[in-house]
């Protein structure tokens, strides 16, 4: 009798368990759900809302108000960033940078405004995305980096540039009126001003104060804090989207999906909803663009963390023509004390001493054009593996760039390089740069870090060798389509937004002329 009133006490549960999922389900219809709302996902959604489509944008993370970015790091990095900035590849050799809420890493990257050679595009096949450019840099309110606006850091790397006669480039950004908030641009411009909120562009120009307004201006729907859970399909085409909500779940019916959740989780996504894949490219063909963090002491204050963060680089070592292109380039690079203490090497007193040097330290970045090709698979959770282990030829041009680097600062007058390791290593003379070529790139002994995944659901035109064709939609189901840094057939080589976006534009033309809604 126990047992008997068990087990239907046990029913009743279950039954009242399942009536209230479904009374706390709610659902919405759309011509379109974009997945995602960064550099990739926002242009999509507000290309088709413009074109009278009805399109429902599912975001992660926060709808974030600009004015509430603060300087304390632990909070900026929870709130801007997948896995509190601390999303590692599987042997935890690689922290991976991935912006999370509305706009996505528009939110937190640097600014530069990069158009990719026209070769890289040729090689890729795409059509001539040309006129997107020029759509996305007048709507990101792009413009040329003024000498004004070149602060010490910059200067002293371009001294050293010329010195070493190599060439670099004064770059553009999508930057408003900026009053230089420094270091603090790595978590947000609090300044940044929505298009439709002034009639000066102020502060950052990210996707969230840019093509999101315009979106919802347009009639688009956002739900932010809410995370996609499954991509559904009926008959080989997609019917809809299911995700999660704090208050509930939520499902989306659409003719047309957009995964536009960045180069992990848009693979993520596919594996998880267990989607058919037609070959071993699906989450296959991961690049990380890995950087490398070369530091140099000066005896004249530097202040790096003060100013425009990165207005400079040097592409001398960058072939981007020949081959599937190869090389690297040197970018300015600094942070707040906490970023910058994370960097340097060593511990404790020796650590200290590297620190009270704050004020008088300038650093690149050497961003590789890696040939090196990882993957995107899930573990039992859903949850994402990274897996991605620098190739021999990589790390021999990773080892070049460092200390190609290391002599530039030297040129610029610093006294001693400062590396990444576990341990401080004394470098004061170009002798000495035989120490980083004897200690190689040895995983877990250099810290080596990534903002650009790119690559995991390749778009080309061979059915055996890509995900989604030279439209964005994949080969696999009728009505899916990819606008994000996933469909990048090789490593692109420079700073991606801009390549993001004019691909997402052209994307969202190709859904309107496809006939499906």
């Amino acid at each position: 009798m126990d047992k008997a009133r068990a087990l239907s006490s046990n029913i009743t549960h279950k039954f009242f368990s399942i009536l209230n999922r479904k009374q706390s389900q709610q659902q919405e219809h759309a011509d379109v759900c974009v997945i995602g709302s960064g550099a990739g996902g926002a242009v999509v959604s507000k290309e088709l809302a413009e074109a009278g489509l009805s399109v429902i944008v599912l975001e992660a993370g926060e709808n974030h108000d600009p004015t509430t970015f603060g300087s304390y790091e632990p909070e900026m990095l929870r709130r801007l960033f997948w896995d509190s900035g601390l999303r590692r590849t599987r042997d935890d050799a690689i922290v991976i940078s991935q912006g999370k809420g509305v706009g996505g890493s528009t939110v937190h990257n640097l600014c530069y405004a990069v158009r990719p050679p026209q070769g890289l595009l040729d090689r890729w096949r795409v059509p001539d995305l040309s006129t997107y450019f020029e759509h996305v840099e007048q709507t990101l309110g792009v413009t040329q980096i003024q000498e004004t606006d070149i602060n010490r850091l910059n200067a002293v790397i371009r001294s050293g540039c010329e010195v070493m006669k190599w060439r670099g480039v004064v770059q553009r950004h999508n930057r408003g009126v900026c009053h230089a908030c420094g270091s603090q641009c790595l978590f947000g411009c609090p300044l940044s001003k929505s298009i439709q909120d002034t009639p000066t562009r102020t502060g950052k120009q990210s996707m969230a104060v840019t093509y999101i307004p315009l979106a919802l201006a347009a009639g688009a729907l956002l739900y932010s804090n809410c995370t996609a859970e499954k991509i559904h399909v009926e008959k080989g085409r997609v019917i809809g989207v299911s995700a999660q909500l704090p208050s509930g779940n939520l499902y989306v019916q659409s003719k047309v999906v957009v995964l536009a959740a960045g180069a992990i989780n848009s693979p993520q996504l596919w594996l998880k909803s267990r989607l058919p894949s037609t070959n071993r490219w699906t989450g296959a063909n991961l690049h990380l663009h890995p950087a490398v963090f070369v530091g140099g002491i000066f005896n004249q204050t530097i202040d790096g963390h003060l100013g425009i963060p990165q207005s400079f680089y040097i592409d001398e070592f960058l072939d981007m023509e020949k081959g599937s292109g190869k090389g690297y380039l040197l970018m300015p690079a600094f942070g707040s004390q906490v970023i910058v203490a994370a960097s340097l090497p060593g511990f404790g007193d020796n650590h200290q001493e590297l620190m009270e040097r704050y004020r008088h330290i300038a650093a690149l970045l050497v961003l590789l054009h890696d040939r090196t090709a990882g993957r995107v698979s899930i573990n039992y959770r859903g949850a994402p593996n990274i897996t991605y282990r620098l190739q021999r030829s990589d790390k021999k041009v990773l080892v070049e760039g460092i200390i190609n680097a290391a002599r530039l600062l030297f040129a610029a007058g610093a006294t001693e390089i400062v590396m990444p390791y576990t341990q401080h290593l004394p470098i004061k003379t170009e002798a000495d740069l035989e120490i980083i070529r004897q200690r190689g790139i040895v995983p877990n002994d250099i810290m080596l870090a990534s903002s650009h995944p790119q690559g995991t659901l390749r778009m080309g035109e061979y059915p055996g060798r890509s995900v989604v064709n030279l439209s964005g939609e994949s080969r696999a189901v009728k009505g899916l389509f990819v606008a994000d840094a996933s469909l990048f057939p090789t490593s692109i080589g420079v700073p991606p937004m801009l390549t993001i976006a004019a691909l997402a534009e052209h994307v969202a033309n190709q859904i309107l002329e496809s006939g499906i809604v």
